[in-house]
């Protein structure tokens, strides 16, 4: 039996339409277009800021085999790091340059196992380093300050001539105001070239502002927890370190009844070799001397702090295999290990 529905009026579809309950919210329609012109450049303003390039553990050093000086320092990580001093100070400004320490390896001075290959290394090792900081001070400019933190094996120097001649420390030339002849700043010729030296590890530090200073430091955790010790132990001030040769930054945020207190803890990382060459625990040596191949969790950085106002930016910077990017530059380094 077919059923013969009622024809309905248009009029009668609206009414029904009107009686449905509707959506107590407004139904989802698509985004009004909006077009954006490309943006101005941005209207430079000047400022008093300064801007501080700071450096990690080198660990300059040699083994002297078969007529070969094999280093312990990245030369090429150490070169990336001249060329963005250098960039910096022709494209926005250096008021200074911050070595944080462990800027000589000393592995003679060590009370690790020797190696003969470490015999008469020492010489160019101090060499080398004050040819480093010779080329910071060309990079960086004539007024920047220069800073070297010392660090623990650079204090492996004073310990071995406390321990084997103590009686020939703090020997000086004769009739001369000056350094001890045995000591780091000495032999560096820091006097000479215009190095503010901080000695007194690991309680030596440099402050860049009232709350935030820079250290060679003597903690090194596990799990890129290193940085999260130091904010912990000194939520009220910011922490620069080296020591640990890794990249980390930890941030922590805090408060009293007059508002949050913010510390910032960062390790630029190191400016050694990474791949067993510089003498540790994990490292060895194969039968001619030479070090064996082995990846420590270390990592090649540097870092640019920028302070105005008294608060700090920081900007940690990469290095891999002797190449860095930072602030839309590409930096590459041509020198070798050897």
């Amino acid at each position: 039996m077919m059923i013969k529905c009622a024809n309905i009026e248009p009029e009668s579809v609206a009414v029904l339409d009107d009686l449905r309950p509707k959506p107590k919210w407004d139904l989802i329609q698509p985004a009004k277009p909006v077009y954006i012109n490309n943006p101005k450049e941005p209207r430079k303003v000047k400022t008093k800021h300064k801007v501080w390039s700071v450096l990690p553990d080198p660990q300059i050093g040699y083994r002297h085999i078969d007529g070969q000086w094999l280093p312990f320092h990245d030369e090429a990580a150490m070169d990336v790091a001249l060329q963005i001093t250098n960039w910096l100070y022709h494209n926005d400004r250096v008021d200074g340059v911050i070595n944080l320490g462990d800027f000589l390896d000393l592995p003679s001075q060590g009370r690790f196992e020797q190696e003969a290959a470490f015999a008469g290394t020492t010489q160019s090792a101090f060499d080398r380093g004050h040819k480093f900081l010779q080329e910071q001070r060309a990079a960086a400019g004539p007024d920047a300050e220069i800073v070297l933190i010392e660090g623990n094996h650079d204090r492996r120097l004073e310990k071995f001539i406390m321990i084997n001649a103590a009686s020939a420390w703090g020997l000086k030339r004769a009739n001369a105001d000056e350094l001890p002849v045995m000591s780091i700043p000495y032999l560096l010729r820091l006097d000479e070239i215009g190095v503010h030296y901080i000695d007194a590890y690991p309680a030596g530090a440099y402050w860049l502002t009232d709350s935030l200073r820079a250290i060679h430091g003597n903690k090194a955790r596990s799990n890129g927890s290193t940085a999260a010790a130091y904010t912990n132990a000194d939520p009220h001030i910011s922490t620069i370190f080296g020591h640990s040769h890794r990249l980390e930054i930890q941030s922590k945020t805090v408060f009293n009844r007059d508002g949050s207190i913010k510390s910032v803890a960062v390790s630029p990382g190191c400016l050694c070799r990474v791949d067993g060459a510089v003498p540790s625990v994990n490292g060895s040596t194969h039968i001619d001397g030479t070090s064996a191949r082995y990846y420590e969790n270390w990592q090649n950085g540097i870092l640019i702090v920028t302070i105005e106002d008294e608060k700090p930016y920081f900007e940690l910077v990469q290095i891999n295999d002797g190449v860095a990017y930072f602030r839309g530059q590409k930096f590459s380094s041509k020198r070798g290990q050897k």
